[in-house]
């Protein structure tokens, strides 16, 4: 601990600290200020315009002691404990100013109570060891003993004010009585600290030899017994007081803490070793086991000054201390070994072997956090954004293991449990999952797709908005723009809440039509109309939630399925009337639906005549243009998609049954047929006649991961862009057990001929269901798979795309040309729109590139003004809410974009240190049996 008096200590354990509390305050200040009256922003400005001042005289007071190579005096010590303990105490005397009710809690992303007591706190217990160091020198045993007295005796006397003194305190109508409380606890923490410490640091640096018999016994309570005795406890295996088990602070269950707690132990009771190379392997064990220590000293860090009230209230809070006391005996133990090795082996030998040692277990720590990171974006990868050039393999125990670790790392926070691990918790959360979360609906629908476990089918939503709320009021208005030679049209909509309840919303669905854009949104707030944000889709969408449940006023435009958009205004009070608007941009005249209201835009009267348009690789073909191409049959390629998940071995023969009885029945040519075994992943084979024996030898495993298998099919047959296409039919016990959560809306453009694909059910019944929407319900039994043609473009010679005979416009792409910056720079042109739907259909085809085009389609939103299926327009009110959209993207946007932002609300991971407090309050009072009245009163008071 001597070392600690090294002036450079300052810099990790104060300056650092300090200078990060700051830029955490100044980001949270940044988001809330617009919310703040003017007197709180004074104390924001106040407490760190104090902690700036008190890093620079640090910083100064550095610089001095280096420069004059002196070490930290006993007068730093005691003025830094001294200033510091008086911060805390005033900054928790504001803790309600600084962060009024006013301000939502979900724009709070820190929590400002925990947080400076974190960060402060080394310096707290720095500046109480160096006052330990000085006051222990020349020290003989009885002081020690003396010293462990001294510290016993302020529990007692704790105890024995609690049940003699507090019963008689007059009670007044100020809060004086509560101050002198906390003070009184604050001096008593600091004395029970100091003289603890001082008694164990003076034992573990006496070499008196009728001690030395006892040292060992003092190590095995350190080193051991208090360990495993503290993670009994925490974990629930020990139960003193019923109610306080359960993983309290973390979640330490792991065998890995007792196996290295032990070690740990075992190595500091050992006495050193006359043999060097045995002595060098024991002080090099015990440097591999420090960070081990050492964590626990920084998780438990916060709880010290609530030692004393544990050990009143509990009688085992002393476990409280184990870790500090483990810290000063190892740390001591470390530096007397190191000074006798460096005698034997050369100093930069024994650095090195220090260095290596040392992080050893943060090595494997992160080494086991990326290979998990590793496991799951191969994972999610695969799932949510194919390459299906690729070809994947997930290691299935790798993923069951760390689906299994974040579910636990996400855990429960109730009041006397917490299943995180400080500070581990959110370090795997940083590494593995760029400080996103992965939603429960992704776990399992990752553990149905490649563990087969069992997940429920997804309800079909309907529209579950208020039916009260409805349109009122529709208007429109087109005008013709001749640069751009396109239409933009605004539909404005007037919002009636008819009844007299208040706070519901308007949700509704509509389907643009093809090659139209929505290029700006409004919504009236009060009587001023507020445009929308064009934001990142899922960043909006967290906003939108998280000012919904405030009962605020947003409102949110985004893409769900192909051209089907989702539009939501929230809230309306009682007979409310709200006023909406969007902005279309569409190449020629089209018709408007929403809800049972149709609006014309643009006019069908005049003459003029679309044309052809590209960019970037993405074509436009109007319908006229498209009626001049010729209709063209593309011959059936019949793909039979068989379930060979878990549990479905015993169904081969009836497979085989249906399939065969299906190709005899409709005489379809084997070599028009391909045969797809199905779990989590697909392998394809031709038909041929030992089919039925690679059938007995697939391995099935995993789920029935059908709208994987669909994908796959569509993308291949798009890409080859062949003379054929294909004919799904599913063969399965039933398609409800189908891992088939979504449609396959945006993938149109690769099924021009057909949205339906088919299902052959152990009756030889064939069901026709649809692609575009609503794939997993039965429509009707199918008499014959119709082909009505398709149109080849440009021409039958060379075809480049074929087009859906629809009535409606087309749009293809090249898909090996990469869509770039849009040519016309300005805001909200019909060419910009074109060239973010390329962008978009690019990155569902070469799903390797996704990562990239995800990011430019996101960017090129932005810049054209023109909302893509990445992007969203929300409408805010304030300030503070455009600002924490803003830092909600980043973050989405700087991680994988498989990631989820948020479940419900995740709040940061930090220890749980109102749940200690609170619970040793009511144990204290219990214990003292004090009347209710008091407690009532002090309650009141905070």
């Amino acid at each position: 601990m001597k070392n600690l008096l090294n002036p450079k200590w300052l810099i990790v354990i104060n300056i650092i600290p300090t200078v990060i509390l700051l830029l955490l305050f100044y980001g949270q200040f940044g988001i809330i200020k617009s919310l703040l009256t003017t007197e709180t922003v004074t104390v924001w400005l106040n407490f760190s315009l104090i902690l700036l001042i008190l890093t620079l005289i640090q910083l100064a007071y550095i610089g001095f002691s280096i420069l004059k190579k002196q070490k930290l005096s006993i007068y730093y010590a005691f003025f830094s404990l001294l200033i510091y303990t008086i911060l805390l105490y005033a900054y928790a005397q504001y803790t309600d100013i600084l962060i009024p009710f006013s301000v939502p809690q979900w724009m709070i992303n820190i929590d400002i109570v925990l947080y400076p007591g974190t960060f402060l706190m080394p310096t707290l217990i720095h500046a109480l060891f160096i006052l330990v160091v000085f006051s222990s020198r020349k020290s003989k045993t009885s002081s020690a003993w003396l010293s462990f007295l001294y510290g016993i005796s302020v529990p007692v006397l704790g105890y024995l004010f609690s049940q003699v003194v507090l019963p008689l305190w007059q009670k007044t109508e100020s809060n004086f009585e509560l101050n002198a409380l906390i003070v009184l606890l604050i001096i008593g923490s600091i004395l029970f600290l100091f003289f603890i410490c001082r008694g164990i640091y003076i034992l573990t640096n006496i070499n008196a030899q009728k001690i030395s018999k006892y040292a060992i016994y003092l190590k095995i309570l350190v080193a051991i017994i208090l360990p495993i005795t503290g993670l009994l406890f925490n974990n629930g295996s020990l139960s003193f007081y019923r109610g306080l088990s359960g993983s309290i602070f973390g979640n330490f269950g792991s065998i890995w803490f007792y196996i290295i707690a032990l070690i740990n132990g075992v190595l500091i009771c050992l006495p050193p070793f006359k043999n060097n190379n045995f002595r060098l392997v024991r002080f090099l064990g015990l440097v591999m086991c420090f960070p081990y220590t050492l964590y626990f000293f920084l998780v438990f860090l916060p709880y010290l000054p609530l030692a004393v009230i544990a050990v009143v209230a509990i009688g085992i809070g002393f476990l409280l201390l184990s870790p500090l006391f483990l810290f000063i005996l190892q740390a001591n133990e470390l530096r007397k070994e190191f000074n006798e090795l460096v005698k034997i082996y050369s100093p930069i030998r024994l650095i090195g072997y220090i260095s290596l040692a040392i992080l050893i277990l943060p090595g494997f720590i992160t080494g086991s956090n990326l290979q998990d990171k590793y496991v799951l974006n191969n994972a999610l990868a695969y799932v949510y954004s194919p390459d299906y050039a690729k070809i994947y393999n997930i290691n299935k125990k790798s993923l069951t293991k760390t689906l299994a670790r974040i579910q636990q790392n996400k855990g429960r926070n109730s009041f006397l449990s917490e299943e995180k691990l400080p500070f581990l918790t959110p370090y795997y959360n940083w590494l593995v999952l760029d400080n996103m979360i992965l939603s429960d609906a992704k776990i399992n629908t990752l553990g149905a797709i490649f563990l087969g476990e069992r997940v429920e089918s997804k309800k079909e939503v309907t529209n579950q908005a208020s039916p009260k709320v409805k349109i009122s009021k529709i208007e429109s208005s087109s005008k013709f723009d001749q640069k751009q030679q396109a239409w933009v049209s605004t539909v404005d909509l007037e919002l009636t809440n008819p009844a007299n309840t208040n706070l519901d919303s308007y949700e509704s669905e509509f389907i643009l039509p093809e090659g139209c854009w929505i290029g700006n949104y409004y919504l009236n707030i009060g009587n001023r109309k507020e445009y929308g944000i064009l934001a990142e889709k899922k960043a909006a969408l967290w906003v939108f939630s998280q000012i919904r449940n405030e009962r605020r006023d947003p409102g949110i435009l985004y893409y769900l399925t192909g051209n089907r958009i989702a539009f939501k205004v929230f809230p309306f009070s009682a007979k409310e009337t709200r006023k909406s608007g969007i902005e279309l941009i569409h190449k020629t005249p089209i018709t408007f639906n929403i809800d049972d209201q149709t609006v014309l835009l643009g006019d069908n009267n005049t003459k003029r005549t679309a044309k052809t348009e590209s960019i970037n690789g993405t074509v436009y073909v109007p319908l006229n243009e498209k009626a001049k191409l010729k209709l063209v049959k593309r011959r059936p390629e019949y793909h039979f998609i068989m379930d060979v998940s878990k549990y479905k071995a015993s169904s081969k023969a009836d497979y085989v049954d249906r399939i065969n009885n299906f190709i005899n029945k409709n005489q379809i040519n084997p070599k028009s047929i391909k045969l797809n075994f199905t779990s989590a992943f697909s392998k394809e084979i031709d038909y041929a006649p030992d089919w039925r024996n690679q059938l007995n030898h697939q391995l099935f495993e995993g789920g029935f991961y059908l709208e994987g298998a669909i994908k796959k099919i569509l993308i291949d047959n798009y890409i080859a862009n062949a003379n054929v296409y294909p004919v799904m039919i599913v063969i399965t016990d039933t398609l409800e057990n189908s891992i088939l959560q979504n449609d396959f809306a945006d993938f149109k453009i690769a099924y021009p001929e057909s949205n339906d694909f088919y299902e052959l059910d152990r009756y030889n019944h064939l069901w026709i269901h649809s692609l575009k929407d609503k794939p997993k319900q039965r429509l009707q039994l199918a008499k014959t798979i119709e082909n009505p043609g398709v149109y080849s473009w440009p021409n039958t010679t060379k075809p480049k795309a074929y087009l859906a005979n629809n009535g409606q416009p087309s749009i293809t792409i090249d898909h090996k040309e990469i869509a770039n910056n849009p040519t016309n720079g300005n805001k909200r042109q019909w060419l910009a729109g074109l060239n973010l739907q390329g962008i978009w259909l690019k990155s569902l085809i070469n799903g390797g590139q996704s990562d990239k085009s995800h990011l430019n389609l996101i960017k090129q939103s932005m810049y054209s003004g023109i909302l893509s299926p990445a992007t969203s327009y929300l409408v805010v009110e304030n300030e503070a809410q455009k600002l924490a959209l803003k830092k909600k993207q980043e973050q989405i946007l700087s991680g994988n974009k498989n990631l989820d932002p948020d479940e419900e609300t995740q709040r940061m991971d930090e220890p749980n240190l109102y749940m200690i407090v609170v619970l040793l309050i009511m144990v204290f009072l219990y214990k003292t049996r004090y009347n209710l009245n008091f407690f009532k009163t002090i309650k009141e008071q905070t």
